[in-house]
This record gives C-alpha cells, structure tokens and sequence, in this order.
C-alpha cells in the first residue's frame, strides 16, 4: 500500500509538472508566417524621443484579429473619431477582449479595408481586417503597429509574453558595458577596472532591434537590480519601464548607442559586477566584470 501511494505521489508531481510546462498563450499571432525576423520594431525598444509600447512588422501581410472580441472603434488615417487630428496610428481597428485587454491594430490598408468591420459589432479569432499599409506615421518597411493595453491597469503589455512563442533568430549582444555616475562620469568597463565607489548606472550597446525581455544585475553575488520589459507604463505622461523604479526614456536610452542594465551601488574593494541578458525565447547571455574599488 505504501508503494502505490509513493507511486500516486509521484505520478500526481509529474501530471502537475507537465501542466506548468505546457505554455498557455492568450492570443494567436496577428499575421501569419511569423519569425522574429519579421519584426520592425521590438516592444521597449528606442523610437525616436519615446519608447515603443508596440510591435512593428516589417512585412506587408493581412492583419487578422488575435482573438474574439468586440470591435470599440474603427479609425481612418484621415481623422481620429473626432475629427480633430489625423490618425498617427493611420487606419486601425481597436478590440476589447475579456479581463480589461485592448488590441489595437493600425497602419492598415484604407483603400482594402475590411468594410464589412462597420456592421460587425464582434469579431472571431482570425477574422480579417486588412493587408497592412503605410497610413500612419511611420518610418519606411514598416507596417502593422500591433498593441496589447491593459485597460484596468493602465498600461501596455508587451505582446510576445501572450503570443506563441518563436525563436529570436537575431540574438542579444552584451557588449560596450558602461558605468554612469550622478555627475555623468563615464568609465568604460571593457578597459578600466579601477573605479571609485559609489552609485552607478549599467549599461550596454544598444542594437538597433533586438531587445531583451529582462536584463539582471548582480555584484558581488547579490541582486541588485532586474528589468523587465513585460509591461510599458506611463510616469508622468511619460511611457517607462519597471525595474526597481520606473525609468523614462531619457533614463532607459540617454543616447542612441547605450540601454541601461540597471543601477548599482559598488563598495571599496574587490568587486564582482555580473550581467545577464535573457531574450524571449529564454536563452541567456552574460559578462562578468571583477573590479578594484577605491
């Protein structure tokens, strides 16, 4: 009896394993073919004085619905509903779906929009909208902006986190690591290994379109600081992103060339500083500085 209530336990572990491991995706792509490569624009990555709350396709493909839901709004890019201000977001459908979550799919096609959207009060999984154009405003080859908003939280949810999962083909880099003090001192950790103590900011080379999904910092083997790029939200009417503070663009990208890691505080002596990177499809990279503090 024992041994069949040992092998009850260890069956029910493995059955609660398997259900943990199994992804549970909320929302199907919103075209199809779809492979990192595609991409315009990362979710949290630089543009131009803000930070994306979407993701950009790189690609013209008919945009579909990612779920069913209920149509709250269409726009054409000539007008934003109040006939105030053209759409930046051009022509776009915007979704309201269970549990406070928003889509919202622009830089549409107007000229092959999906007409018959007008009399639809909802739409289905996959239902289409329209191949995806250049009405908004947009830098060249690149078409549909997609968004997830969080309408009872006030923020946008990084879409990768409820999309079927896809290799990120053009990895992260962790490389050019900087430190940054309150006066703006830059030390450069790729050549100098003294440096005074005190409070820093970390940061790496920026690339033009991966984006990690979490960057972590470590010294001397203790936590200091974790970034996700899970969620945007707003710090005074400002878009930021959460780490241990809510860092505005300004913070999170102070030029073009660097992205922050995160903020450190390195007491006297031999230091330990430990970066690690982690993309969407979970794979890590990571450096590990050893410091003389003075």
């Amino acid at each position: 009896m024992k041994a069949k209530k040992t092998l009850f336990i260890v069956i029910s572990i493995a059955v609660l394993l398997s259900l943990v491991l199994i992804p549970v995706f909320a929302y199907d792509w919103p075209q199809a073919n779809v492979d990192s490569e595609k991409f315009h624009t990362f979710f949290g990555q630089k543009r131009v004085n803000t930070i994306c709350s979407s993701l950009i396709f790189g690609e013209s493909e008919v945009a579909r619905a990612t779920d069913d839901g209920e149509i709250s709004i269409i726009i054409t890019e000539h007008e934003d509903g109040f006939n105030w201000f053209e759409s930046a977001l051009g022509t776009c459908v915007v979704v309201n779906h269970e549990d406070s979550l928003v889509t919202v799919y622009g830089n549409l096609d107007t000229d092959e929009f999906n007409n018959t959207l007008y009399e639809a009060p909802r739409v289905a999984t996959g239902t289409q909208l329209a191949p995806t154009g250049n009405s908004a405003w947009q830098e060249s080859d690149s078409y549909l902006e997609f968004q997830i908003i969080d309408t009872k939280n006030t923020n946008y949810i990084n879409p990768l986190i409820l999309m079927p999962r896809i290799l990120q083909k053009d990895g992260l880099t962790v490389t050019g690591i900087s430190l940054i003090n309150k006066f703006g001192k830059v030390y450069d950790l790729e050549t100098q290994k003294n440096i005074p103590s005190g409070v820093y900011k970390i940061y790496k080379n920026r690339q033009s379109k991966s984006i990690p999904y979490k960057t972590t910092v470590f010294v001397n083997g203790s936590e200091s600081e974790i970034i996700n790029y899970d969620t945007i939200k707003e710090l005074d009417s400002e878009l930021a992103v959460q780490g241990r503070n809510l860092y505005s663009h300004n913070e999170l990208y102070p030029n073009n060339d660097l992205i922050l890691m995160g903020e450190i505080y390195l007491p006297n002596g031999k230091d330990t500083v430990s970066i690690i990177v982690t993309d969407f499809s979970g794979k890590e990279q990571s450096r590990v500085f050893n410091l003389t503090v003075y």
